[in-house]
């Protein structure tokens, strides 16, 4: 078992710059939970290496990681473009209805013609994630000319946001279909559903997972939007969790708003019993240099201090040039502090369920006891509703399940463990007997043992001293 114990777990988008079997091993190797692959970009083809690597690695290294998909979501997007465009300050370009373009150096192809309905002279498009601002200068039917605002390198399907207007786009393309169909047969654990608007929108990827026979997906909602925002409690409710898309809520809100969103929507996550990732510019000056920045330093440390489960790198570990430097930073300073920051606790509402309340207790006590809490649970139900309460103490799962063992990879403070059993009173004694193997837990120790019966009020609480 590995002795890597992060409470505050570190999630790693794979793309060009760090899928290599080595450095994927590394990485995992650092103790990471889970590996993203942002379906945004790259195909099937690309997608299904990202896939093997990662679960080859795993089964070699005998590391059980979450792997969730990222939806591209109702976003417009460029087409393809041969190489980069180059734009420097108040240079003008043209966006032309197409999919692809030629080797025109100043021409970027856009396949929705909704798009050109929707915009108007003097707005404002936002490219990667508002470091690209380009002013619409002039409109046509199927083209537009717009002027760089700042300096730009724009590269193929980038995003783009009309600042201040969101578009009435379908929640799920082609291409989103394609990716639900592939995450289905590759055994992904979470789905992420990109700007999301509404109970709606999750709604609808539930039925179409279940329609793919996709029903044990878990779907994480991002936030990036003011719709999402507006929505945001209904939105916790139907999801399996949700992600802090900083880039785009810094497009649609404002930079300076984003400190105070991502307080709020974590806040809501706890609340409500949800785990949440927060993402985008972690470390983004590390995708050109080998050592961070003392503010992206002091970033990670509030982020934890707000109580978030999981901090994913993007950019930085798929298109950066020190991927593997850039997981190491971000476990170093998450190691740093991780034992001295103490989330606040959130009050429980007289409304939650009675199993909400026994987790609450088995946290009380463990925590006046000084005790371990170890879980045996089949579905991740126990753990992830005692990890909401951030308990004080370590805390383990234990699983025969390795779907399991994966989903619950992300919740804080939880340390998922393997075990060879089926039931729940055989799991007991051989979560027990391995965390002794493993020394874990030593003589003296105190371990609070529990499990709840799925869909039944039975819950067993079991105190035990090491010997």
């Amino acid at each position: 078992m590995s002795r890597t114990r992060l409470r505050t777990k570190i999630a790693v988008t794979i793309g060009p710059a760090s899928a290599d079997i080595e450095k994927i091993k590394k990485i995992l190797e650092l103790g990471i939970s889970s590996f993203r692959i942002n379906f945004s970009h790259g195909t099937v083809e690309e997608w299904k290496r990202y896939v093997d690597l990662i679960q080859d690695s795993c089964k070699n290294l005998d590391k059980y990681v979450a792997l969730i998909g990222d939806l591209p979501g109702p976003s417009i997007r460029l087409g393809e473009i041969r190489g980069k465009v180059h734009l420097k300050k108040d240079d003008l370009a043209k966006i032309i209805f197409g999919d692809t373009v030629g080797d025109d150096e100043k021409v970027l192809p856009l396949s929705l013609e909704l798009f050109f309905k929707n915009i108007h002279i003097g707005d404002i498009l936002l490219m990667d994630d508002g470091r690209i601002q380009l002013q619409v200068v002039e409109v046509e039917k199927r083209e537009a000319t717009v002027k760089a605002l700042t300096p730009a390198e724009i590269s193929s399907r980038k995003a783009i946001v009309i600042k201040g207007r969101e578009i009435g786009l379908p929640t799920l393309s082609r291409r989103d279909l394609e990716a639900a169909r592939f995450c289905v047969l590759n055994d992904f654990d979470y789905i992420g559903l990109s700007y999301v608007r509404n109970v709606g929108d999750v709604e609808l990827l539930r039925s179409t997972l279940v329609s793919l026979g996709g029903v044990e997906l878990g779907v994480i909602s991002k936030i990036e939007t003011v719709q999402a925002v507006n929505n945001l409690k209904e939105i916790i409710d139907s999801s399996d969790g949700l992600l802090v898309a900083r880039g785009d809520l810094g497009m649609h809100f404002g930079l300076e708003h984003v400190p105070r969103l991502q307080e709020y929507i974590v806040e809501k996550c706890l609340e409500r019993g949800k785990p949440v990732i927060v993402a985008t510019q972690l470390l983004g000056s590390m995708i050109d240099n080998p050592i961070p920045t003392r503010s992206e330093i002091v970033d990670i440390l509030s982020a934890a201090r707000d109580g978030v489960d999981t901090l994913m790198l993007t950019g930085e570990t798929a298109a950066g040039k020190y991927p593997i430097e850039s997981v190491e930073w971000l476990k170093k300073v998450i190691e740093t502090y991780d034992s001295t920051i103490t989330p606040r606790k959130i009050k429980l509402s007289r409304e939650i369920d009675v199993r909400d309340r026994f987790a609450d207790g088995i946290t009380m006590l463990a925590e006046s006891l000084r005790a371990s809490i170890a879980i045996y649970t089949k579905t991740g139900r126990v753990a992830l509703r005692i990890s909401r309460n951030r308990p004080n103490v370590k805390v383990y799962a234990c699983s025969g399940s390795p779907k399991t063992i994966r989903k619950i990879s992300i919740l804080w403070g939880v340390k998922p463990v393997k075990v060879n059993a089926v039931e729940y009173f055989e799991g007991l004694e051989e979560m027990l007997s391995t965390l002794k193997s493993s020394r874990e837990v030593n003589n003296g120790d105190i371990v609070i043992l529990t499990y709840g019966l799925k869909d039944e009020p039975i819950h067993l609480v079991k105190i035990v001293q090491i010997q």
